[in-house]
């Protein structure tokens, strides 16, 4: 690894490379703004990332928080190296909280040393919570992952459409038939009107996309409350997560499905048309999605922010059939190639008939470059850096 003045971006180990990807991405998009910088994963790379003298490190971004619980000497991470260091949180804070312990270490040192801060791809848990967590938390969306080589042969996608993604393996450990009524009265409330207060919220046709925040407003707490209570709240999160998502592939019944990712067929079961094929590397998925016609997607419990899934199928030129999200409203993504759903009242099977998605006739499907400029990496990471205390290489140079 490099020894001249080094920006880390650290993942961790992941079995289908998808953490490293994004970091792979993040670093080229750095380099692209003038800032040397470097991927690389631990537990992997610890002894390469102990090597580089402290004060030639200029920034980090760490893929979650994973890679925080790894020390190097006596010293947290954050603490070895003193420069800027920022938690990119991939998914909820409420399950980071709850299963990676270092990150409270991380932030009472942040809400003490303002070079310690946080980022999300989605904005809603920071709009509720920032306020009780006491950092600052930046919103940063993710890129697609567009992958077009010179030369390549055109693709007719096949008159199916595609779900990326695993089930039955949501963070809240919940047993896989478990109904609600049941799940509420595990984690604590006792009270049978109270916890059909909540159910009733929770399944409402206009429910809050984020689960944690209807439990906790229908109990009165506020968030620092909120905060006190995470197993129960991850317990309902990953329940209506998974009940999203199975609500949205029953409704597509009768239409060409296949299902890439862990856990489907064992919840589904055989279903006509459906096809579950396996796993696949984060770094496929682009070849994957011109072969199909569309990609149906979820973000069942996310508020303003969508999966790098949507904007990598967006840029092959694939449509999308995804839940509602502000974030979309945003995006200004073509129209032609998204249509959206009610995550709490799905109806799919007509939704697709009604859009033609599988009716039309067949040709080549055409990558869309002016999705592949707007939300590709480099402009992420530039509109980051704007406020960023590494963001030019003046301030490279000024490092210690």
């Amino acid at each position: 690894m490099s020894q001249n003045d080094v920006f880390l971006v650290i993942a961790f180990d992941h079995p289908l490379q998808a953490v490293e990807s994004v970091a792979d991405r993040i670093a080229t998009a750095l380099c692209c703004q003038g800032v040397n910088a470097a991927a690389c994963s631990l537990p992997r790379d610890l002894q390469k990332l102990a090597s580089i003298p402290p004060d030639k490190v200029t920034g980090i971004l760490s893929m979650g928080s994973v890679p925080l619980s790894h020390r190097l000497g006596d010293g947290w991470l954050w603490e070895h190296f003193a420069c800027p260091v920022t938690v990119y949180l991939l998914d909820a804070i409420l399950y980071d909280l709850a299963r990676v312990p270092v990150l409270r270490h991380f932030l009472a040192a942040a809400r003490q040393d303002p070079r310690l801060s946080l980022a999300s791809p989605e904005s809603g848990y920071a709009q509720w919570l920032q306020e009780s967590v006491g950092v600052r938390w930046d919103h940063l969306p993710f890129g697609h992952f567009a992958k077009i080589k010179p030369g390549e042969p055109a693709v007719v996608p096949q008159a199916r459409l595609c779900v990326i993604g695993t089930i039955g393996q949501e963070l809240g450990n919940n047993p896989a038939n478990e109904n609600l009524p049941g799940l509420l009265e595990r984690v604590g409330l006792s009270d049978p009107l109270l916890r059909t207060r909540v159910q009733d919220a929770l399944l409402a046709s206009d429910a809050d996309a984020m689960p944690a925040r209807t439990v906790s407003e229908q109990l009165g707490w506020n968030p620092e409350t909120a905060l006190q209570h995470l197993p129960a709240l991850i317990a309902v999160d990953s329940w209506v997560k998974r009940h999203r998502r199975l609500a949205a592939v029953r409704s597509l019944q009768g239409v060409p499905v296949d299902f890439f990712g862990t856990g489907w067929r064992e919840l589904l079961g055989d279903v006509p048309d459906f096809r579950y094929v396996g796993n696949i590397k984060h770094q496929d998925i682009a070849t994957l999605l011109r072969h199909y016609r569309g990609l149906v997607n979820f973000d069942p419990n996310w508020q303003h922010g969508v999966h790098d899934r949507v904007y990598t199928a967006c840029a092959m030129g694939t449509a999308v059939i995804t839940n509602d999200n502000t974030a979309l409203g945003e995006d200004h993504l073509p129209a032609e190639l998204i249509s959206t759903y009610s995550a709490q009242n799905p109806e799919l099977t007509e939704q697709v008939r009604d859009i033609g998605i599988l009716g039309q006739q067949p040709s080549a499907t055409t990558p869309r470059y002016d999705v592949m400029q707007s939300h590709c990496w480099t402009n992420r990471i530039a509109k980051w850096m704007h406020d960023y205390p590494i963001a030019s290489n003046e301030t490279n140079h000024q490092n210690p």
